[in-house]
């Protein structure tokens, strides 16, 4: 099974994200389950270069984002509006002239920070701790078959197992590498130096590979 391929499509259907193993296909669509960018709009200033801006990241990051949120162990409906948050932060930021130079990793910055402020404000959740299972599986829209049910509750078990066996670093640098950031944008998002991140890559997918 492959690790990164798990995690990048981990059951988080409609309107969340996406079924549980790429390689099973789906017949849906972004439009289905994606916000509209034009939600954004009216919060926006006038300038269209800076809107363009966002919005194109909107477009690309906002599903992988609210994955990797949700991960960090956050109900659906609050990853949703920290989402928000990031975006709209984005806008101000570049309006201040900010550096335009790692957005998606700023982005992905930003969102970490918001949830672990609010899991230490409302004492939600540990901060080294994995999602919540159940939390993730009740995203899961797709109907099922008894024994594809069965199967994919055997899949979650496993790999959540294998999950909580990593330490926080490595569980971060996955689920980041597997929504498609590269090594130094995963560093920048984490404040971690590329070769640790290239390390907790490495030893997490070996110790995914010994569990599973």
């Amino acid at each position: 099974m492959n690790s990164l391929a798990v995690l990048a499509g981990f059951p988080m259907g409609r309107p969340f994200g996406v079924p549980l193993l790429v390689e099973w296909g789906s017949d849906m669509q972004p439009a289905d389950f994606a916000l509209p960018a034009s939600a954004l709009r009216p919060r926006y200033s006038k300038d269209a270069s800076s809107v363009d801006l966002v919005l194109q990241h909107y477009d690309s990051e906002q599903l992988p984002l609210r994955r990797y949120l949700i991960f960090l162990g956050i109900d659906a409906e609050t990853a949703s509006e920290i989402v928000q948050e990031c975006f709209l932060r984005l806008h101000e930021h570049l309006m201040r002239g900010g550096d335009q130079s790692q957005l998606r990793a700023w982005l992905y910055r930003v969102g970490h920070n918001l949830v672990r402020n609010a899991q230490s404000a409302f004492h939600s959740a540990k901060t080294d701790r994995f999602a919540d299972m159940t939390e993730l599986n009740s995203l899961a829209a797709k109907e099922k078959s008894a024994e594809e049910e069965l199967l994919a509750k055997e899949q979650v078990s496993t790999f959540h197992h294998a999950m909580s066996q990593l330490s926080a670093a490595q569980r971060d640098c996955l689920v980041l590498r597997a929504q498609g950031l590269k090594y130094r944008e995963i560093a920048e998002a984490l404040k971690l130096s590329v070769s640790t991140v290239a390390e907790n890559v490495q030893r997490g997918l070996e110790r995914l590979k010994e569990s599973m």
